[in-house]
This record gives C-alpha cells, structure tokens and sequence, in this order.
C-alpha cells in the first residue's frame, strides 16, 4: 500500500511561495486605489471566432489614406485576406493543407521589418498612422493565431472517436458506471487502519470519485427541463450531459494513464476493481473538441481580458489536454504554455544592491580562548567590509555577499611563572552564496580563506626576572619551548579565527533573511487564502550586472501573459513589469459578477480585502446602488500607454431613475505633478458607451468617484522618506502589450 506522502506527489501542484508577490500586490493594490469600484476593458461577449480586435486594428491600416502607411497597406491587406481564409478553411476543411498559414508567416516577417525601421510618430489626427507598438502587437496577435491554427489543422487531421459514438448510451450504461464508480469508491476506503485509510482518500481525491458519483446519481433523475435532445425519435439523453461524462472520463483517464505515476501507484491501480472502472470509463471516451470553439473563446479573452472570458479558454484547454487525441492533447498542452507564461518580472542591478550595503564596520570586543592547552585572553579589533556581485547562471538567481575582514588582536598567555604577550593580525575573504527561489531566500554555508596572518610575540614576563642568572636561563628555556610550539599554535589559531567568522557570517546572515522569509511565507498564505493565488517560477537568469527572476502568479482555472514584456532602458537600477493578467485574475477572486450593494459598501470590501483601511473613507455617491454584471464585471487593460479601466453594471439607481447595462470606461495615464512626482492621472472624459439618456448626469456622478483632481502617485513614499534613497525616484513608465512597467531610477536634480 502506497504511503500518503507518495500519494500525495499525484498529480501535485506547486504552492504559492509569493518570493515577489508583496511588490506585486503593492502595485495592484494601487491600481485598486485608482477605482473604487473596480477595472476592466469591454466586458460583452463577442458574438464571433473571428478575430475581431485584430481584423480592427489591421482595417484601420489597410483604409489609411496617409502617405506613410503606403508600404504596410498591401502587407495588412494579405494578412487580413489570409486571416479570413485560414477560418473558412478551418471551418471547413481542417483535415485538408492550408497553405494560408505559410502565407502568413512570411507576411510576419516583412511586418517584422517594417516595425523595426518604423520611425514615423503617431499622431491623434486623421488619417491614422500606427506605432511601432502597435506593429508589434500585430505581429504578435498573428504569430499566435499561426501557432494555434497549425496544431488544430494537425489535431483535426488525426481525431479520433468523435462524440456521436456516445448517442447510443443509455440509462443502463449510466447504472454500469455507478455500480463500478461505488466499488472503486468503497475499494478506496475498506481499510480501517490509519495510513492505508488516509492514502485511500487521497487517491480519491486524486481520481474525484465522490464527484463522479454525485454527478451519475442526478443522470439518474428524470428532469423535466427542457433540453436539446440527441434525436428527437430516441431521446435518450441531452448532448450536454453525454459531452459533460465525456470530457470527465477523458480526465479520468488521463490521469489513470499519467506517465508521472510510479511502478509501485501503478501496481495498486491495476487492482481489478480500478481495471475494471477504468475499462468502463474508455467506453465514454471521445473527442468533443470543435476547433471553432478554441477560436472564439481565444478572441474573446484577448479582446476583453476579463476573468469570465480567461476562465472559459482556461477549462475549454483543460478539456484539449484530456483529449482522446493525442494530437489534441499537444495542442492544449501547447497553447496553455502559451497563455502561461510569466505575468511578473522583476530586473535588478548589481549597482542598486551595492548602493545599499551597510557601511565598513571597526569593533572592538575582549576573547578568551585556549591555545594549545594554554587560556588565552586578550582584545580584538575587527574591521568588516562587504560587497554584493552576481554569480552568472543561466536558470538560476545568485548573489554573492563578498565579506573582508581584518582582524587585529593583542593577546596574554600565562603558563608556568611566566607571561606571553602577543599580537596579530589575520586578513580573511568570506564569501556567502545567497539564492532567490519560490521558497524564499536560500543561504549556502560560508566559505572563508585568510589570505594573510601574522602572529609575533612582543613580550615576555617571567617571575625570575630579578635574578640575574636565573632569569637568562629561564627566557632562554621559555622562548625555545615557545618556538617550537609555535607552528601549533598558529595552526590552531588561525582554524580557530575561521570557524568563528564562518560561524557569525552565517548566522547574522540567516538573522537578517528570517524577517524577510517570514515576511514571504505570511503574504503567500495571505495570497492563498484571500485570492487562491499559486505561484511558479518560470525563468531566472544572472550574468555580472542584472538579474531577472520572472514569475507565473495565477488562481485555478485562469491564465497569465501570452506576450512579451516591454524592454528594459538604460540608466536603470530595478525594473518590475506587471501582466494584466494578475490584476484581473485578482478581480476575478473578488466574486462580484451579480453583486449588489452600495458604493461604499464595496469600498468597505475592498478596504478589507486589500487591508487598506484608508480605501472605506465615506465620500460622496458612497450610497449610490449598483449591481455589477454577470460577464466580466471588472476589468483592467494596459494599453496605448494607458491603463484602461471598464466597471460593467447591470443596475445602478441614480437621481430617481434606474439605468441598465451599460459600461463606464475610465482611462488613467502617466504624468507628473506640480513637484515633478511620477503620478497617474485621468485621461480626457469618462466613457459610457452604452448610456443614451442622462450622460450630463451620470459623467457628473462618475466624476466624483474618478476626479480629475485626484492622481495617484507612483512614487512609494520610502523613496521620499528615508534619505538612503535620496538618489532615487520612479521613472520609465511604460504601459503596452497588455504590460505596466515601472523602473527606479537616478533622481535629477
């Protein structure tokens, strides 16, 4: 019987560690400030599969009468072509070669090289000119589709069972599965003994057969719902349900078949009461894929963003990766690697950290020792200079804590009737390999070498040094004793010196870290708790001057980047680069879809939620009523060097009157206060692009919740306060391709 512990590793995910999430949570939690109520882009569905955004942004270029979009007209054009065709094909025909997608790769390329040269500065005014930034959000928007359509051209060219197999199942087939689905249940928890007993619900946990059996006990029930049948001349049960068993045993089997198992899981699952279940579950497998379907849910997530839309993608790739193809399942494996990479980066310059290491340090303390058998006492001076470099690794982040120590000491021995006094001086370099990981900070034990060591004797003290001849003769006696025992006792001193300064290296080290861990590991279970929140890391790297550690922080069900994140400028000392994705996966965990209550009501939520209390100070409209909409009722999008913020209500009364559906889109940008302070502040008008009637009215409202008067400083006040900072400030705000990032940099004076 396997143990708990090695059961457990089924199928395990990572726990959060939160190693960056306090800054991250910082800077969402500003963004929070910015709204009282919540973010987000256009929150309805897209009726489509068509890529709608994309189609949009390439339109607008294609139909640009201005003389510099001359050269990119006929490329955008192909493209958009090519586009519509690669669809209709799918649609269509996906078994069949689609030579529209090579077509697309080499339009990409000539895209490529037009953004690369582009200089032209875009302007507000017609005819419409686009950025480099938005050639490059193209290019990418494109090279994602070209991944995702060849891995279903490829998948559909090799599916396997289709769903139909499924139509002939019947209210026997559903008994079978519950008689066998019970056994394996009861097989799971027949030992009363407290380890097996413990593992057996842990692979019931791992295989969710309670689930299984809730699910088969309400097939069972009749339903007078009306749903759509399979045939109207047998109707024996609703697609939903058969499509609902279908993809649950696809699951089951994948994880039944997971090559993660080890020889010893798979002996106990070969058990015939689990053989037997597992064999009735293949007969439910099939393919219920429908390539269209990864399309329009893929264009909705990228043109909206919101938690609703990246929820749906997240369990449609869920279901490609449980797929019966194996094709399918590469595919869902791919694209969730995809729309998984890393929402949080996080550059840092050597030159920051050795800004800010404590200065050299002289102190004086009195030691006692013994010295090859001989008490040794006396009074050191030590002197300690540190130094931080980076230790080049391709995967992993290492710093070193360079430590100097100089080390003088004037010391007394005393012995028989006589009295050695000695100094020295020891120089020692100490290193201290210091690693950033998802468990925190990681210390290495200290290596030290002294590179330098004198010890001299400079007197000595006998209790026969008033006589004359006695005292010659004792010296004499003394100091060849104390010469040939001399080697000894430098040897022993110097291990000594080493071990001690190996010793306090390593626990001042540790001391130091400890709050940090612990500061680390309350705000991962903060995170946890409050957002569900897990943590990944994803790419660490180290070279002399930088290192990046960059990470994937999302909730179950959801996604995190898809997109490269904007570049790092010269003169920069740290860089931390924030995805949409993490804000709106943390909207998403506040469970507002529906919710009603007053506006203060949710201030005082948020004030909770985020441990801010200044968030549930009362303002005006705090009483004003609203109730959010069901589909992505906030959301937040970095775009255009805008942060866009979009609150979807489905009820709001104001002023005796009840308006419904309809959006309120606030957009913030970068800018600087009247003391030159890096803030963000409204940009132009609130939008309410679904409200016909009282817009005077309802912008006056929203106004209020959104002042213009009120930006929102992106200078943390530590680096206004403490005067080791006094060289630093905020700067290089860059907010594109989905990314908000934020850099410190030297303050000009």
């Amino acid at each position: 019987m396997l143990s708990p512990l090695e059961i457990k590793k089924i199928g395990s995910r990572s726990k959060p560690a939160g190693t960056l999430l306090y800054a991250v949570l910082c800077v969402f939690i500003l963004l929070c400030a910015v709204s009282t109520l919540g973010q987000g882009p256009a929150n309805t569905a897209v009726d489509g599969f068509y890529p709608q955004t994309l189609e949009e942004q390439l339109q607008k270029i294609v139909e640009s009468s201005a003389e510099e979009v001359d050269p990119l007209r006929k490329t955008c054009a192909a493209i958009l072509d090519d586009l519509k065709t690669t669809v209709v094909r799918l649609e269509n025909n996906p078994a069949e070669p689609c030579p529209e997608l090579q077509r697309l790769v080499e339009s990409v390329k000539t895209l490529e090289m037009f953004r690369e040269s582009w200089t032209t500065t875009v302007s507000v005014e017609q005819p419409y000119v686009p950025s480099a930034v938005a050639l490059e959000e193209i290019s990418l928007a494109v090279k994602r589709r070209i991944f995702v359509w060849r891995g279903l051209f490829t998948a559909a060219a090799a599916a396997g069972t289709p769903v139909t197999t499924l139509y002939g199942k019947s209210l026997d087939d559903i008994e079978r599965l519950r008689e066998r689905t019970l056994a394996v249940e009861q097989y799971f928890t027949r030992s009363r003994r407290s380890a097996e007993y413990k593992a057996g619900l842990t692979w019931r946990e791992y295989l969710e057969t309670q689930s299984w059996l809730a699910e088969l006990e309400a097939c069972r029930q009749p339903d007078d719902q009306q749903i759509r049948l399979v045939s109207l001349s047998a109707p024996l049960f609703p697609v939903e349900i058969l499509t609902m068993l279908s993809h649950r045993a696809n699951t089951t089997v994948h994880r039944l078949e997971s090559p993660t198992l080890t020889n010893e899981q798979r002996a106990f699952l070969d058990h015939p009461t689990v053989s037997t279940w597992k064999e009735e579950l293949q007969s439910w497998t099939a393919d219920i894929v429908t390539p269209i379907h990864i399309l329009r849910l893929l264009d909705q997530h990228e043109a909206t963003g919101g938690m609703s839309d990246m929820k749906a993608l997240s369990q449609f790739i869920d279901q490609l990766s449980t797929s019966k193809t194996p094709e399918y399942r590469q595919l869902g494996d791919n694209v969730r690697r995809q729309y998984g990479m890393a929402n949080v980066r996080l550059f840092l310059s050597c030159a920051l950290l050795s800004n800010h290491l404590p200065p050299a340090v002289s102190e004086i303390a009195a030691f006692r020792e013994v010295i090859q058998s001989q008490p040794t006492v006396g009074r050191r001076q030590t002197e300690t200079e540190l130094a931080v470099s980076f230790m080049p690794h391709p995967t992993r982040v290492l710093t070193s804590l360079d430590i100097g120590v100089d080390l003088a000491t004037v010391s007394r021995s005393d012995a028989f009737a006589t009295s050695l006094f000695n100094t020295g001086r020891t120089l020692i370099i100490a290193k201290k390999t210091i690693e950033l990981t998802e468990q925190g900070f990681l210390t290495e034990p200290c290596e030290a070498r002294i590179v330098g060591h004198q010890m001299r004797l400079v007197r000595m003290d006998t209790d026969f040094d008033r006589l004359p001849i006695l005292s010659g003769l004792f010296r004499d006696v003394v100091r060849g004793q104390y010469e040939s025992r001399f080697p000894g006792a430098n040897t022993e001193t110097q291990r000594k010196i080493l071990r001690q300064v190996r010793s306090q290296i390593d626990r001042e080290t540790e001391q130091r870290l400890q709050p940090i861990n612990d500061q680390i590991r309350t705000l991962s279970q903060y995170a946890d708790a409050e957002f569900g929140l897990q943590v990944e890391q994803r790419e660490s790297r180290t070279d002399e001057n930088w290192l990046l550690t960059a990470w994937g922080i999302r909730g179950k069900g959801t996604l995190s980047s898809s997109t490269p994140a904007p570049e790092t400028r010269p003169g920069t000392f740290a860089d931390l680069k924030i995805h949409e994705s993490l804000p709106n996966v943390m909207i998403g965990k506040l469970g507002l879809e529906g919710k009603r209550d007053t506006i203060g009501g949710f201030k005082a939520m948020l004030a909770e939620k985020f441990q801010m209390p200044d968030l549930a100070a009362p303002e005006e409209n705090d009483e004003l009523e609203v109730t959010f909409a069901s589909h992505n009722p906030l959301v937040v999008r970095f775009v255009d060097n805008r942060i866009e913020l979009t609150i979807s209500i489905a009820s709001l009364r104001l002023t005796r009157r009840t308006h419904r559906d309809f959006q309120v889109i606030v957009r913030y940008k970068p800018g600087y206060d009247s003391e030159g302070r890096l803030v963000l502040e409204r940009d132009g008008y609130i939008s309410l692009p679904n409200v016909v009637r009282e817009q005077v009215i309802m912008r006056a409202a929203f106004g209020k919740i959104f002042p213009v008067s009120r930006p929102f400083p992106l200078v943390p006040k530590v680096l206004e306060t403490d005067p080791q900072f006094d060289y630093l400030t905020t700067g290089h705000c860059r907010i594109e391709k989905g990314w908000f990032a934020l850099a410190l940099i030297e303050k000009l004076d």
